[in-house]
């Protein structure tokens, strides 16, 4: 919703990127709350996991916030809310490439929330949006930094791996921002609120506890309960952007919801899917 409203002044790459900047300006004082013991956590893994997780995750939201920003401004809250959902499908599918093996019914996960977004925003062709297919490309990105995440979480420092991520996004969302819009200030000063909840709330402290969630929480479940974000754009939108969902798109939106629900859950097992040979 504050992407959304902060749209209606600023370009989406300055936005990004101040979003990014306030984030990582708002961790760094965590730094100082680490206790010594952890702070001394300097082991060869431990750095490994800091550089190259914390620096491949940074790019990946990078491409996901800018796709979906920039996507955002030509579809609606909801939409954009209910596309980025989709990584609750896409985190156990990229699991493959890393030796995971999907179970069945995650496969009729996919089925249901390939229908589900066809319903939403693709079943009247007149009504095709490229925002939409700039969201989806987002989610893929989104679901990549949840695996990262997964990987480098349990090698490395939290915080630290939370501020690495965040501060390559903003070195790389500034520079795109330089190149392509020039940042604004008078604009930026305009859009403080929304960048200032977009920064803090919706980046730094909802990417602090994902990460730090993510040291007992395998990622398909961490990604279940990032994807309620589709439950909440899509009440902010009929809230407070005067969004509207149709009886279709309501079909839609109920269908990907359950194709969530079919990933995450199931009988005999804790998560959707699993190492290759394993008997389950």
């Amino acid at each position: 919703m504050a992407q959304k409203a902060g749209m209606e002044t600023l370009g989406p790459y300055t936005y990004t990127a101040v979003r990014f900047l306030i984030a990582t300006v708002s961790l760094l004082p965590l730094l100082l709350l680490r206790p010594s013991s952890n702070a001394a956590r300097t082991s060869r893994a431990s750095r490994r996991a800091l550089v190259v997780g914390g620096g491949l995750a940074g790019v990946a939201i990078t491409a996901g916030g800018l796709l979906q920003q920039v996507g955002i401004d030509s579809t609606t809250a909801s939409n954009a809310g209910f596309i980025t959902s989709l990584y609750v499908v896409l985190v156990p599918i990229l699991g493959l490439a890393v030796g995971y093996r999907i179970l069945p019914r995650t496969w009729l996960g996919i089925i249901l929330a390939t229908v589900g977004l066809y319903l939403l925003s693709i079943y009247d062709l007149s009504r095709v949006s490229i925002g939409d297919l700039l969201v989806f490309l987002g989610t893929i990105a989104w679901a990549v930094q949840v695996l990262l995440i997964g990987w480098a979480t349990m090698r490395a420092d939290p915080i630290r791996l939370t501020i690495i991520q965040s501060l390559v996004a903003t070195v790389l969302c500034l520079a795109a921002a330089f190149m392509m819009e020039g940042m604004p200030l008078d604009a930026i000063w305009e859009t403080r609120w929304y960048l200032l909840y977009s920064g803090i709330m919706a980046t730094s402290v909802a990417f602090t506890f994902q990460i730090i969630g993510q040291r007992s929480a395998p990622p398909a479940h961490a990604a279940m309960l990032l994807g309620l974000e589709a439950v909440f754009a899509a009440v902010a939108g009929y809230l407070l952007l005067d969004d509207r969902l149709g009886g279709v798109q309501l079909v839609g939106c109920g269908l990907m919801l359950l194709a969530v629900l079919s990933c995450q859950t199931g009988r005999g097992t804790r998560t959707p899917f699993l190492p290759k040979g394993d008997p389950r």
